[in-house]
This record gives structure tokens, C-alpha cells and sequence, in this order.
């Protein structure tokens, strides 16, 4: 579907805004810190958004006394940030440990297989992060499989039309030697939506997540200057299985 779209700017783009975006989050939270003022921009320009959140976040807990119901408070917080970011569909997994196996891959295939989303997020392969790279090399061979018949896939397979790496605390972009060009999401509309979202779900997580925060304003801050905007969210488009055929703006 073609709009016109008025960006920051001021200035009138023709863009194609895909029918749906898909978002793999390794933990509940990183679909709104690393993807949430693209969520909100593409939501608003009429996007289905789906999220797989793959693990508990059973460490994600700043005080000792939250320990024991942390699974619960990371849960309550994850309904509450997709309700907000506005998510149609959101596929909370919570596994403790994820690692790159047959078992999950296949997971992750049937899932692309059965939304058919239009574009996918992930985080980066080169992640510090066991989690956060366990679910990007996870998604990247489940999207190489979800176009072919492995796994029951015959009559089911699916191609989408952009695929990108996403950048988090633990993979910052500017430490990423690919050689891959950077493509800016411009999220200044958005940008205060998204941190009062965050400052209204993340409370059990406020001292733990501040250097969090502090990352995401100034990657935020940077990815603007380079995208020549106010706010903005960078992304590495991945060609190698998927032909980058929609560009995020």
C-alpha cells in the first residue's frame, strides 16, 4: 500500500508501508527499547505489529524482594507495553535458555509461516548478549527455511519482503564491522510516546534499565543526527536470504 507520508522534515515521501511488521524480542522489553518508536510510527500508518518475546527475563529484576515473582511482574509488564505500543498480536514464550537447535528453529519457522509478516525485526547475529544473539541466529535460519519445505513447509512457504537487525545496549551498531549500510527509522513523532511508555511500564526495572535508557536516548540522538532528523531507530537490512524490497523511513 503507497501513502504519502510528511516526514519531520516537513517534506512529502512516497512510501510503502508493509501490511505487517514482526518483531523478535529476545526479552520482554526489547521490542519497546530497540523497536518501540518504529512500532508506534508504522502502527499508526497502518501496520499489523506482532511480537514474539522469546525468554522470561527471569534476570531482569532490580531488587531482591521482586526475585520471586519476577516471572509475573516481567509478564504483566510485557501486556502492558504491547497494549500501549498497540501489538495485535503478541506470542510471549518465555523459555528460561534458548540456543540455536532444531527444536527452536523449527519454532521459529512455523511462527513466520503462520503470520506471513511483511517485515521482520531481530537483533544482530554479532550480539554480546547470549540471549539476545541465541534469537538472532534462531530467526536468521528460520527465515532461510520458511521459504523452502523444511519442517512440513510445502504449500506454506513465505518470503518477506525486508529483513533487518535491530541495535540494543549489547550490540551497539557503531561496533558492528559489516560493512552493512545503516538505514534510519525516523521516530521523532514518536520518540516522547515511547519514553513515557517506558517510564510508565518498566518500574520494577527503573534502576536496573537507567543505563538502558541513558543507551537508548543516545543512540537515538545519534541515529538522528546521521538520518539528519530529531529521534531516530537504526537498522541493518540482512540481503543474504531476503531481498530487501520496503525500506523503513
Amino acid at each position: 500500500m503507497k501513502i504519502i507520508n510528511i516526514d519531520s522534515n516537513g517534506i512529502e515521501l512516497p512510501v510503502v508501508v508493509p501490511d505487517s511488521i514482526l518483531v523478535f524480542a529476545p526479552h520482554p522489553d526489547d521490542e519497546l527499547l530497540s523497536t518501540g518508536g518504529t512500532i508506534l510510527k508504522y502502527k499508526n500508518w497502518g501496520s499489523k505489529i506482532y511480537v514474539v518475546v522469546v525468554s522470561s527475563g527471569l534476570g531482569g529484576y532490580s531488587k531482591d524482594e521482586y526475585q520471586n515473582k519476577i516471572r509475573e511482574i516481567r509478564k504483566k509488564e510485557l501486556d502492558k507495553s504491547t497494549r500501549l505500543l498497540g501489538v495485535d498480536k503478541t506470542i510471549f514464550l518465555e523459555f528460561d535458555e534458548i540456543e540455536p537447535s532444531r527444536k527452536y528453529v523449527k519454532m521459529f519457522t512455523e511462527i513466520i509461516r503462520d503470520l506471513r509478516p511483511t517485515i521482520i525485526l531481530a537483533p544482530h547475529p554479532f550480539d554480546a548478549h547470549r540471549t539476545h544473539r541465541n534469537t538472532a541466529l534462531i530467526a536468521r535460519e528460520a527465515v532461510y527455511h520458511s521459504q523452502g519445505r523444511a519442517y512440513g513447509g510445502a504449500g506454506k512457504e513465505w518470503i518477506p519482503f525486508g529483513y533487518y537487525f535491530y541495535e540494543t545496549l549489547s550490540c551497539k551498531f557503531i561496533n558492528v564491522e559489516t560493512g552493512h549500510k545503516i538505514i534510519v527509522c525516523d521516530i521523532s513523532d514518536y520518540w516522547a510516546k515511547k519514553m513515557e511508555i517506558f517510564e510508565e511500564v518498566y518500574k520494577s526495572q527503573l534502576e536496573m534499565l537507567e543505563r538502558v535508557k541513558t543507551w537508548a536516548i543516545s543512540s537515538a540522538k545519534m541515529s538522528g543526527e546521521m538520518g539528519r532528523v530529531k529521534w531516530g531507530e537504526p537498522f541493518i537490512p540482512d540481503t543474504e536470504f531476503v531481498n530487501l524490497k520496503i525500506i523503513l523511513i
